[in-house]
């Protein structure tokens, strides 16, 4: 049982922040999880900066450009990573990231030095748990006691749902609405319905993403999810305050003590 797998042990319910990591620069990102982590983080998701996200709306497309305007090199990545696990350790790191990073720097490679770093678990969401290239991902992540997390759309069948279950590990992400990530107002109708009869089908913890972004929002959706994902409201404090490095810190701290009460 990893750090992840740790968290879920407990019935509260989880408050999962994501930063695009190098977002404005790598020293930053570490900054931002320890304010996060401050305010009550229970997980961090870390985003690794791709040309071409294929989930990531207009928000957390701008922060990988910032970060890539500064150059990419996965030993950042891995060494901003170590650096907010040393931190605080108990809190577990999940990376969200497209396939072609991991592919380009060797998939062996990628794991065990991921794990090194402290990574607990990933999210890659061009990578299909039907696809070839997912077994041999797959049983790298496993020999280092990585989660590889499936997503789950209001669109996934029934018959898809079941197949996942064997693959499932550490949590769902339940992609709460259709198309890319962004801040939205409304959301399905059978959300609630959807989310119970997965839990039920899996017996997995189920966190809910995409389109979250205050706490009232997180406060009903928590009633029926294991966990709040929330991305591009936090990437727009972090856009909105580049200049004010002590001022950015403070709002992040903030808002992710309001999300984390909200949901407790």
């Amino acid at each position: 049982m990893n750090e992840l797998e740790k968290v879920f042990t407990t019935k509260t319910k989880k408050f999962i922040p994501f930063i695009s990591l190098g977002d404005p620069e790598y020293a930053l990102s570490v900054e931002w999880s320890k304010a996060l982590i401050q305010g009550g983080a229970d997980i961090l998701e870390l985003g690794i900066p791709f040309s071409d996200p294929v989930a990531d709306g207009p928000v957390v497309q701008k922060a990988n450009f910032r970060s890539l305007e500064k150059g990419f090199s996965m030993k950042k990545v891995l060494d901003t990573t170590k650096a907010i696990h040393n931190f605080k350790k108990e809190i577990p790191i999940v990376y969200l990231t497209s396939y072609n990073p991991i592919f380009a720097y060797g998939i062996e490679k990628f794991f065990k030095e991921a794990k090194n770093s402290g990574l607990s678990g990933a999210v890659i969401p061009d990578l299909p748990s039907d696809s070839k290239d997912f077994l041999e991902v797959n049983k790298e992540a496993t020999k280092n006691e990585i989660c590889l997390i499936q997503m789950i759309t209001p669109a996934t069948s029934k018959d898809r749902i079941l197949k996942i279950k064997k693959i499932a590990k550490g949590f769902i992400y339940y992609v709460t609405s259709y198309g890319v990530t962004g801040e939205r107002k409304s959301f399905d109708k059978d959300m609630e319905k959807k989310i119970k009869e997965i839990q039920k089908t899996l017996s997995i913890p189920v966190c809910a993403g995409f389109g979250i972004s205050n706490s009232t929002q997180a406060k009903e959706i928590s009633k029926y999810s294991d966990g709040i994902i929330i991305g591009s409201a936090i990437v727009r404090i972090i856009e909105e305050n580049l200049e004010n490095v002590d001022l950015c810190a403070k709002k992040l701290f903030q808002y992710s003590k309001e999300i984390s009460e909200s949901i407790k």
